[in-house]
């Protein structure tokens, strides 16, 4: 069984000063937990998220030797294995820049200002993903 407490303590270590909020969600789009965005507007950035995340993954076509999906503001990460999937999304939005990694069956999504640098930003979000993919494996 998720306990959303600790899930979204763990969440709030990653929403600091340029991560606006933290979100863990299922494909639907449906919130699991959040931390650092008000509950109105974690749903919206939910479902706005995974309705961007499987646009990539059905519509999205790497390219044969990099990474990028979509134009200059949008990268992803390749499958590593023939049919796994997108692995990680990170957009430059208007207002921002959004970070999405699969774990599981769930999403992980970080929402930062434009001023964070990616690398910071991947680095969270992998950080969070490993933190979490253990745990979450075994109630998926």
């Amino acid at each position: 069984m998720l306990k959303a407490k600790a899930i979204a303590q763990v969440l709030a270590q990653a929403a600091t000063d340029d991560v606006r909020a933290a979100l863990l969600l299922q494909q639907d789009g449906s919130l699991i937990s959040f931390a650092g965005a008000p509950e109105k507007e974690a749903k919206v950035i939910a479902a706005v998220a995974s309705n961007v995340w499987f646009a990539y993954e059905r519509n999205g076509k790497p390219a044969s030797g990099g990474a990028r999906v979509g134009g200059d503001n949008a990268h992803a990460q390749p499958p590593q294995r023939q049919g796994e999937g997108m692995r990680s999304l990170v957009l430059e939005c208007e207002h921002g820049k959004l970070a999405l990694s699969k774990i599981s069956r769930m999403l992980l999504c970080l929402v930062a200002e434009e001023n964070v640098e990616w690398g910071l930003l991947n680095a969270k979000t992998k950080a969070l993903q490993d933190h979490l993919e253990g745990p979450l494996e075994l109630v998926a």
